[in-house]
């Protein structure tokens, strides 16, 4: 190697180094924040008390009503699921032909 090539490449390892001194410092910093924003939730008393009993209710259950409570549960959120999206599909639905009679009566009128 000659010097100007000794000098190019140790100027290369410089700025490699640099940069991953900032990378590595990027994201210890990017690890150390939460990508989330936090939000603190107070329930007022009477929805903590509520939360409390219904807390202290499942600890008591036997494994297996504990598994049929959490069955029950997946089994309703998956219906609410279910019903929201019958809900937007029909909107959607209404939309697209509501806006094909929209585009139908344009061109009739267009043509009378």
């Amino acid at each position: 190697m000659s010097f100007p090539e000794r000098d190019l490449q140790s100027k290369l390892d410089e700025m490699e180094a640099e940069i991953n001194q900032k990378t590595t410092s990027k994201s210890q910093e990017f690890a150390t924040k939460s990508v989330f924003p936090q939000i603190d939730i107070d329930p007022s008393p009477q929805v903590k008390g509520w939360i409390d009993s219904s807390k202290a209710w499942f600890a008591t259950l036997p494994q297996v009503g504990k598994a049929a409570v959490a069955i029950g549960g997946v089994w309703l959120g998956f219906s609410i699921v279910g019903a929201v999206l019958h809900v937007v599909s029909s909107i959607v639905t209404l939309g697209f032909a509501g806006l094909v009679l929209y585009i139908g009566f344009r061109l009739f009128n267009k043509q009378n």
